[in-house]
């Protein structure tokens, strides 16, 4: 009776440490797969930071030049008269150019083959119109 009884306690101690080590398992690789997603968010998130600072590094630059050159009288005028300034006594005249107009008789002219429905669709498919 007491092999029995020790039998039944070994099997016992045996599945208790085969279900912890199972459940340890488990939760390793649930926490293994949630770790690992969250470090290629991070990983992404710094690669998209890095590409930014480059960038504002890159325009500070370009600030940083633009303001050495404030010392200089030409640059000042040429970015002055960008700006619609211009030098004393001198008239500045701005001309609006209008945007181009096919005429009537050459629109009225064109070969219409296609029906609306077609115009349409080319027109969002992106054949048609832009």
């Amino acid at each position: 009776m007491e092999k029995v009884k020790n039998l039944g306690n070994v099997i016992f101690s045996r599945a208790l440490v085969l279900v912890l080590i199972i459940s340890f398992v488990f939760f390793l690789f649930e926490t293994y797969e949630e770790s690992l997603s969250n470090y290629q968010y991070l990983k992404k998130t710094i690669i998209e930071r890095e590409t930014e600072i480059a960038r504002l590094q890159s325009e500070i630059e370009d600030l940083n030049k633009q303001i050495d050159n404030l010392d200089n009288p030409e640059f000042v005028e040429v970015v002055l008269r960008r700006r619609g300034y211009g030098k004393e006594g001198e008239s500045i005249y701005r001309y609006e150019i209008p945007e181009p107009v096919t005429p009537i008789e050459e629109t009225l002219q064109k070969n219409r083959n296609k029906s609306v429905l077609e115009f349409v669709v080319d027109y969002f498919i992106g054949t048609e119109g832009g």
